[in-house]
């Protein structure tokens, strides 16, 4: 199959345009969303499990206030203090591109008074205790909070998806992701662990996976694991990257990557864009040539303007669009389907019998065109 880039809905866009026109306070602004800033919300969570506060931004997709009976996926920043920004923006240009779903945002942090972060993060984030790090080793505790106070909340208090969650975290937070991947997969499913401290305690990193192999042939979950080159720690990464993958984990889509030309922190920005596409990478089925045949045929526009949907190599697919050919459409169920892999609306139109009449596309942000099928 080929690997066409999703600019090509842009181009169908152009092509199709040119013949249409715990105990929690609260600080809320106006609105829940407005444009393009950052942060809808701001939630103090107060601990009972390890008596920390906990401040969580809040970024709520644009949907979230028109759509009131539709729930979100629902992604976690750790280190939020520096993270939640970025990620909220790098998220936004790829929902953009539709290449991510709408998603309700949480960074993960701490209140109160000048909060030492460094010091909160290093015992929130460390699974063992070392004599190098003053008061660490509660990674054990920090997933009781997730698991017991900060999760059901975030449920109580918002539509979300139950079953969509995605954990981020960078160097300790990546080294707690990791740890989370292992001993609280039921928790979340997707994970991206960017320059992680693989070095921690003479790599315990290593031990937790093994441990875990011995008694799990499977790991249902989508891991992105990113190092920058420069980073001092790319050796252990590599070394992680070859220890999961020989495992074979039944259910685990696996992905490794190294961000050339930079460093412990620079690796982020293309570490989170690369890491969400693979968590929210839409996947083909693979439905047979004579469930796919009813939604072949040519499908118009306007007159002079059509496309085909054909079989290509055994996938629904638009036969030629300006100079590429060829567009892979992928089954997501028997009825479902999306362009390219991406979050764009592209629904099939039935009548009473069951045969095809119209296809509506999502062509390019808030573009929604409708071609009727003709032959």
């Amino acid at each position: 199959m080929s690997n066409i880039k999703w600019g090509t809905a842009f181009f169908l866009l152009f092509f199709i345009s040119n013949f249409s026109n715990g105990q929690v306070e609260k600080e809320t602004e106006t609105s829940r969303y407005q444009g393009m800033n950052v942060g809808s919300e701001t939630r103090i969570l107060d601990s009972r499990i390890n008596d920390k506060h906990y401040k969580l931004y809040v970024n709520l997709p644009k949907s979230y206030e028109t759509n009131t009976d539709r729930k979100y996926p629902v992604l976690y920043a750790l280190d939020g203090q520096y993270d939640f920004a970025s990620i909220v923006s790098i998220q936004g240009s790829l929902r953009y591109d539709r290449r991510s779903p709408e998603l309700i945002i949480i960074g993960v942090s701490y209140a109160g008074e000048n909060p030492d972060y460094e010091t909160l993060r290093a015992n929130d984030m460390t699974p063992t205790v070392i004599p190098q790090i003053k008061n660490s080793g509660d990674a054990e505790k920090f997933t009781a909070v997730f698991r017991d106070e900060i999760i059901p909340f975030i449920d109580k208090e918002y539509r979300t998806q139950t079953e969509n969650r995605t954990l981020t975290g960078t160097s300790l937070a990546g080294l707690y992701t990791h740890y989370a991947l292992f001993k609280a997969n039921d928790l979340f499913h997707n994970f991206v662990i960017c320059n992680p401290s693989y070095w921690y305690d003479n790599g315990h990193a290593f031990a937790l996976e093994r441990d875990y192999s011995k008694n799990n042939d499977s790991l249902n979950a989508n891991v992105f694991l990113v190092s920058g080159s420069m980073d001092g720690s790319v050796s252990l990464h590599h070394e992680m990257a070859e220890q999961i993958a020989s495992r074979k984990y039944k259910g685990l889509h696996f992905e490794s990557s190294i961000s050339e030309g930079t460093g412990h922190s620079g690796a982020k920005a293309e570490g989170y864009t690369k890491g969400m596409l693979h968590s929210f990478k839409r996947r083909d089925i693979g439905l047979s040539e004579p469930q796919l045949q009813p939604y072949t045929g040519t499908y118009r526009f306007a007159p002079g303007n059509e496309v085909s949907l054909i079989i290509h190599e055994g996938q629904l697919a638009i036969a030629r669009l300006g100079n590429q050919m060829n567009l892979p459409i992928y089954a997501l169920t028997e009825d479902s389907f999306c362009l390219q892999g991406g979050y764009n609306m592209f629904e099939f139109t039935k009548n009473d019998t069951g045969s095809v009449t119209r296809l509506t596309l999502e062509v390019g942000p808030d573009n929604v065109v409708s071609l009727e099928k003709v032959k």
